[in-house]
Parts: structure tokens; C-alpha cells; sequence
């Protein structure tokens, strides 16, 4: 759990042994409600833009970016949790993370064919 999470739990007079224990807790407050469904991200990369000096493959806390055998990054995996740290650290604009809407998941989940 981040700091954040555990700063906005103490706000509202909450433990995490509780959360974890009494489900009600959960349906009845707002917070938890809010931080018990997992956003999505999308990570899109300008190539054109990029001069893949790696700067936001470093920065990823989660290691869901990597380099191609030319530099550029590309998304490895669907465990962007939305930080921004590769777009904000990129020196030339080339990144941008926003967060997948309800109709784009369902767009994406829907099998093609």
C-alpha cells in the first residue's frame, strides 16, 4: 500500500486491519470504495519526438516500459498504475499516460473477430 493510500485511511479514521477484516467498512466508505477498484493506463509513446535516451524506462517504478533495439520505448506489460514519472521526466514531450476510460476497457476486452 503507498503512502498515500495509508495517509488517506488515517485521514478518515481508518485502520488497515479493519479494512481487511469487515467488509461493511468497506461498502459504506467512499475511500476504500475508490481505492479497491484498479485503475487503467494508457502509455503512448510520439516516436517521432523520442530520442530514446531511456530517461522513462528508468523512471518506471514498475518496469512496464522497455527499449526496443533502437531505444524507443515501448509498453511491456498492463501494470502502469499512472504516476506520470516518464512523462514528466521526459526531456522532449515524447510520453503521455492517461487513464483508460470505461468504453475504451470495453472496447479493448472484447474479443476481435
Amino acid at each position: 500500500m503507498t503512502w498515500y493510500a495509508r495517509s488517506l485511511l488515517h485521514t478518515e479514521g481508518l485502520d488497515l486491519e479493519d479494512l481487511k477484516k469487515d467488509n461493511n467498512v468497506k461498502k459504506n466508505n467512499p475511500i476504500a470504495e475508490k481505492t479497491a477498484t484498479k485503475k487503467k493506463f494508457d502509455v503512448h509513446v510520439f516516436e517521432s519526438w523520442c530520442k530514446a535516451c531511456g530517461i522513462c524506462v528508468a523512471f518506471c517504478p514498475v518496469q512496464c516500459l522497455a527499449q526496443n533495439e533502437n531505444g524507443k520505448p515501448y509498453v511491456v506489460s498492463d501494470t502502469c498504475i499512472g504516476c506520470g514519472m516518464c512523462e514528466i521526466r521526459c526531456p522532449d514531450f515524447a510520453i503521455t499516460v492517461t487513464e483508460k476510460k470505461e468504453e475504451d476497457k470495453e472496447i479493448h476486452d472484447k474479443p476481435k473477430g
